[in-house]
Protein backbone atom coordinates (compact mmCIF):
# COMPACT_ATOMS: atom_id res chain seq x y z
CA UNK A 1 0.00 0.00 0.00
CA UNK A 2 1.07 3.35 -0.70
CA UNK A 3 1.35 5.74 2.14
CA UNK A 4 3.17 9.19 1.02
CA UNK A 5 4.93 8.32 -1.84
CA UNK A 6 6.59 5.06 0.25
CA UNK A 7 5.15 1.05 0.75
CA UNK A 8 3.69 0.59 4.30
CA UNK A 9 2.29 -2.05 6.07
CA UNK A 10 -1.49 -1.41 7.46
CA UNK A 11 -2.73 -3.05 10.37
CA UNK A 12 -6.35 -2.10 12.03
CA UNK A 13 -6.45 -3.22 16.36
CA UNK A 14 -10.10 -4.10 16.89
CA UNK A 15 -9.50 -4.74 20.42
CA UNK A 16 -9.83 -1.70 22.69
CA UNK A 17 -9.47 1.61 21.40
CA UNK A 18 -10.10 1.12 17.74
CA UNK A 19 -6.52 1.82 15.78
CA UNK A 20 -5.39 2.11 12.53
CA UNK A 21 -1.14 2.10 11.91
CA UNK A 22 1.57 1.42 9.90
CA UNK A 23 5.19 1.27 10.35
CA UNK A 24 5.19 5.28 10.77
CA UNK A 25 1.87 6.44 11.55
CA UNK A 26 -0.79 5.76 14.23
CA UNK A 27 -4.17 7.16 14.26
CA UNK A 28 -6.92 6.44 16.63
CA UNK A 29 -10.30 5.89 15.23
CA UNK A 30 -13.29 7.05 16.53
CA UNK A 31 -15.83 7.94 14.32
CA UNK A 32 -18.25 4.99 15.11
CA UNK A 33 -19.70 4.27 11.78
CA UNK A 34 -15.76 4.06 10.09
CA UNK A 35 -15.05 1.44 13.12
CA UNK A 36 -17.98 -0.72 12.13
CA UNK A 37 -17.50 -0.03 8.38
CA UNK A 38 -13.61 -1.72 9.01
CA UNK A 39 -15.12 -4.38 11.57
CA UNK A 40 -17.19 -5.70 8.89
CA UNK A 41 -14.55 -6.06 5.90
CA UNK A 42 -12.80 -7.69 8.61
CA UNK A 43 -15.10 -10.40 10.00
CA UNK A 44 -16.69 -11.15 6.30
CA UNK A 45 -14.61 -9.79 4.27
CA UNK A 46 -15.67 -8.39 0.73
CA UNK A 47 -19.70 -7.15 1.02
CA UNK A 48 -21.81 -5.39 -0.99
CA UNK A 49 -22.91 -1.73 -1.00
CA UNK A 50 -26.32 -2.22 -0.21
CA UNK A 51 -25.58 -4.78 2.08
CA UNK A 52 -22.99 -2.41 3.91
CA UNK A 53 -25.65 0.63 3.71
CA UNK A 54 -27.97 -1.26 5.02
CA UNK A 55 -26.41 -2.69 7.79
CA UNK A 56 -24.91 0.79 9.32
CA UNK A 57 -27.68 2.89 7.91
CA UNK A 58 -30.82 1.06 8.69
CA UNK A 59 -34.19 2.55 7.69
CA UNK A 60 -32.76 5.16 6.02
CA UNK A 61 -33.68 5.81 2.00
CA UNK A 62 -30.89 3.87 -0.46
CA UNK A 63 -29.94 7.00 -1.80
CA UNK A 64 -29.07 8.74 1.65
CA UNK A 65 -27.55 5.55 3.07
CA UNK A 66 -25.27 4.80 -0.25
CA UNK A 67 -24.22 8.54 0.42
CA UNK A 68 -23.27 8.42 3.85
CA UNK A 69 -21.09 4.98 2.68
CA UNK A 70 -19.23 6.60 0.12
CA UNK A 71 -18.16 9.55 2.58
CA UNK A 72 -17.39 6.95 5.34
CA UNK A 73 -14.85 4.90 3.02
CA UNK A 74 -14.31 8.88 1.32
CA UNK A 75 -13.05 9.66 5.15
CA UNK A 76 -10.74 6.13 5.87
CA UNK A 77 -8.96 6.54 2.60
CA UNK A 78 -7.99 10.19 3.28
CA UNK A 79 -6.66 8.83 6.46
CA UNK A 80 -4.83 5.96 5.05
CA UNK A 81 -5.05 5.89 0.79
CA UNK A 82 -6.08 3.01 -0.41
CA UNK A 83 -7.17 1.17 2.87
CA UNK A 84 -10.62 0.39 1.23
CA UNK A 85 -11.24 -0.56 -2.25
CA UNK A 86 -14.31 -1.01 -4.37
CA UNK A 87 -14.74 -3.03 -7.26
CA UNK A 88 -18.19 -3.18 -9.19
CA UNK A 89 -20.79 -3.31 -6.36
CA UNK A 90 -18.42 -4.27 -3.70
CA UNK A 91 -16.36 -2.84 -1.20
CA UNK A 92 -12.98 -4.96 0.33
CA UNK A 93 -9.84 -3.95 2.23
CA UNK A 94 -7.02 -3.66 0.22
CA UNK A 95 -5.11 -7.09 -0.16
CA UNK A 96 -2.63 -7.50 2.88
CA UNK A 97 -4.13 -5.41 5.65
CA UNK A 98 -3.85 -7.22 9.01
CA UNK A 99 -6.08 -6.56 11.64
CA UNK A 100 -6.02 -8.96 15.53
CA UNK A 101 -8.95 -10.34 15.20
CA UNK A 102 -8.82 -13.27 12.78
CA UNK A 103 -9.07 -15.76 15.19
CA UNK A 104 -13.24 -14.97 15.02
CA UNK A 105 -13.79 -16.38 11.72
CA UNK A 106 -11.35 -19.13 11.29
CA UNK A 107 -10.13 -22.01 13.20
CA UNK A 108 -6.97 -20.06 14.46
CA UNK A 109 -6.11 -20.23 18.42
CA UNK A 110 -7.73 -17.17 20.73
CA UNK A 111 -4.07 -15.17 22.15
CA UNK A 112 -3.39 -16.30 25.39
CA UNK A 113 -2.94 -12.96 26.41
CA UNK A 114 -6.15 -11.96 24.51
CA UNK A 115 -8.31 -14.81 26.59
CA UNK A 116 -7.08 -13.77 29.77
CA UNK A 117 -8.25 -9.82 28.74
CA UNK A 118 -11.61 -11.15 27.59
CA UNK A 119 -13.50 -10.66 30.67
CA UNK A 120 -13.57 -7.12 29.77
CA UNK A 121 -15.63 -6.99 26.22
CA UNK A 122 -13.16 -4.88 24.98
CA UNK A 123 -14.00 -6.22 21.30
CA UNK A 124 -13.94 -2.14 19.03
CA UNK A 125 -13.60 -0.50 22.31
CA UNK A 126 -16.91 -2.05 23.84
CA UNK A 127 -19.34 -0.23 21.67
CA UNK A 128 -22.68 -0.80 21.84
CA UNK A 129 -25.89 0.02 19.34
CA UNK A 130 -29.14 -0.45 20.53
CA UNK A 131 -30.93 1.54 18.44
CA UNK A 132 -29.80 -1.17 15.68
CA UNK A 133 -30.75 -4.97 16.17
CA UNK A 134 -29.18 -6.05 13.48
CA UNK A 135 -25.83 -4.44 14.00
CA UNK A 136 -26.21 -5.15 17.83
CA UNK A 137 -26.73 -8.79 16.79
CA UNK A 138 -23.79 -9.28 15.21
CA UNK A 139 -21.51 -8.02 17.62
CA UNK A 140 -23.02 -10.27 20.00
CA UNK A 141 -22.24 -13.20 17.99
CA UNK A 142 -18.96 -12.01 17.10
CA UNK A 143 -18.31 -11.08 21.24
CA UNK A 144 -19.96 -15.07 21.98
CA UNK A 145 -17.10 -16.50 19.87
CA UNK A 146 -14.55 -14.84 21.61
CA UNK A 147 -15.91 -15.63 25.20
CA UNK A 148 -16.44 -19.53 23.95
CA UNK A 149 -12.81 -19.15 22.83
CA UNK A 150 -11.07 -18.01 25.54
CA UNK A 151 -12.98 -20.41 28.16
CA UNK A 152 -11.69 -23.34 25.97
CA UNK A 153 -8.36 -21.82 26.20
CA UNK A 154 -7.96 -21.16 29.77
CA UNK A 155 -9.77 -23.89 31.09
CA UNK A 156 -6.59 -26.10 29.21
CA UNK A 157 -3.85 -24.24 30.46
CA UNK A 158 -5.75 -24.49 33.43
CA UNK A 159 -6.16 -28.48 33.08
CA UNK A 160 -2.39 -28.42 32.53
CA UNK A 161 -1.88 -26.94 35.35
CA UNK A 162 -3.55 -28.80 37.71
CA UNK A 163 -2.07 -31.86 35.93
CA UNK A 164 1.16 -30.92 36.85
CA UNK A 165 0.37 -30.31 40.58
CA UNK A 166 1.07 -26.14 39.46
CA UNK A 167 -2.42 -25.96 41.48
CA UNK A 168 -1.85 -21.41 41.90
CA UNK A 169 -1.59 -21.04 38.16
CA UNK A 170 -4.58 -23.46 37.71
CA UNK A 171 -6.32 -20.93 40.50
CA UNK A 172 -5.50 -18.15 38.22
CA UNK A 173 -6.84 -19.39 34.85
CA UNK A 174 -9.88 -20.96 36.62
CA UNK A 175 -10.64 -17.53 38.31
CA UNK A 176 -10.16 -15.45 34.64
CA UNK A 177 -13.09 -17.97 33.40
CA UNK A 178 -15.37 -16.85 35.79
CA UNK A 179 -14.35 -13.33 35.36
CA UNK A 180 -15.74 -14.52 31.73
CA UNK A 181 -18.13 -16.50 32.98
CA UNK A 182 -19.60 -15.71 36.27
CA UNK A 183 -22.26 -18.17 36.26
CA UNK A 184 -19.93 -21.23 34.70
CA UNK A 185 -21.12 -24.07 37.22
CA UNK A 186 -18.49 -26.21 35.87
CA UNK A 187 -15.72 -23.70 36.23
CA UNK A 188 -16.55 -23.09 39.83
CA UNK A 189 -16.30 -26.44 40.83
CA UNK A 190 -13.15 -27.27 39.02
CA UNK A 191 -11.85 -24.19 40.86
CA UNK A 192 -13.22 -25.67 44.44
CA UNK A 193 -11.28 -28.90 43.52
CA UNK A 194 -8.56 -27.39 42.54
CA UNK A 195 -8.17 -25.40 46.20
CA UNK A 196 -8.78 -28.61 47.82
CA UNK A 197 -5.94 -30.34 46.04
CA UNK A 198 -3.73 -27.22 46.84
CA UNK A 199 -4.27 -27.70 50.58
CA UNK A 200 -6.63 -24.74 50.83
CA UNK A 201 -9.93 -26.15 51.95
CA UNK A 202 -11.40 -22.41 53.34
CA UNK A 203 -10.48 -21.19 50.10
CA UNK A 204 -12.75 -23.97 48.20
CA UNK A 205 -15.39 -23.30 51.08
CA UNK A 206 -15.49 -19.59 50.01
CA UNK A 207 -15.51 -19.90 46.83
CA UNK A 208 -18.48 -21.84 46.49
CA UNK A 209 -20.24 -19.11 49.41
CA UNK A 210 -18.94 -16.14 46.59
CA UNK A 211 -20.43 -18.35 43.73
CA UNK A 212 -23.95 -19.07 45.64
CA UNK A 213 -24.06 -15.41 46.69
CA UNK A 214 -23.68 -14.13 43.14
CA UNK A 215 -26.20 -16.87 41.59
CA UNK A 216 -28.44 -15.47 44.41
CA UNK A 217 -28.01 -12.05 43.65
CA UNK A 218 -28.10 -11.90 39.51
CA UNK A 219 -30.32 -14.46 39.38
CA UNK A 220 -32.10 -15.07 41.95
CA UNK A 221 -31.30 -18.80 42.52
CA UNK A 222 -29.64 -21.61 43.84
CA UNK A 223 -26.03 -23.33 42.41
CA UNK A 224 -27.14 -26.76 40.99
CA UNK A 225 -27.09 -29.68 42.73
CA UNK A 226 -23.91 -31.19 41.80
CA UNK A 227 -22.11 -28.12 42.80
CA UNK A 228 -24.07 -28.31 46.13
CA UNK A 229 -23.22 -31.72 46.59
CA UNK A 230 -19.48 -31.25 46.07
CA UNK A 231 -19.79 -28.25 48.55
CA UNK A 232 -21.16 -30.55 50.91
CA UNK A 233 -18.71 -33.23 50.31
CA UNK A 234 -15.46 -30.69 50.59
CA UNK A 235 -17.61 -29.52 54.27
CA UNK A 236 -17.73 -33.45 55.58
CA UNK A 237 -14.76 -35.05 54.02
CA UNK A 238 -11.67 -33.21 56.23
CA UNK A 239 -11.02 -36.56 57.76
CA UNK A 240 -11.19 -38.96 54.66
CA UNK A 241 -8.53 -40.18 53.40
CA UNK A 242 -9.80 -41.02 50.20
CA UNK A 243 -11.27 -37.88 49.42
CA UNK A 244 -7.81 -36.38 48.17
CA UNK A 245 -7.47 -39.06 45.20
CA UNK A 246 -11.03 -38.60 44.64
CA UNK A 247 -11.02 -34.82 43.91
CA UNK A 248 -8.15 -35.48 41.99
CA UNK A 249 -9.86 -38.14 39.91
CA UNK A 250 -12.68 -35.76 39.30
CA UNK A 251 -9.96 -33.12 37.97
CA UNK A 252 -8.74 -35.45 35.91
CA UNK A 253 -11.98 -35.77 33.96
CA UNK A 254 -13.57 -32.68 34.25
CA UNK A 255 -14.78 -30.76 31.25
CA UNK A 256 -15.87 -27.35 30.49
Amino acid sequence: MAMNGKSSTVEIQFLGQVRIHTETDLIVVNDKKAILLMFVLAVRGATSRQQMASLLWPGTDSEHSQGSLRLRIHKINRLFPGLVKSHLSSIFFCPGVAHDIDFLTSDEEIPLAVALDAHRDHLIGSLEFPENPQLNAMLSHYKGQMASKAANLLYRHARAAASSDSFDQAVYFLNRILLLSPHNETACRNLMRVHVLNGCRASAIETYEAFRRNMRESLGIEPDTKTKRLHMEILSAQEDPTYQSRISEALDSMIL
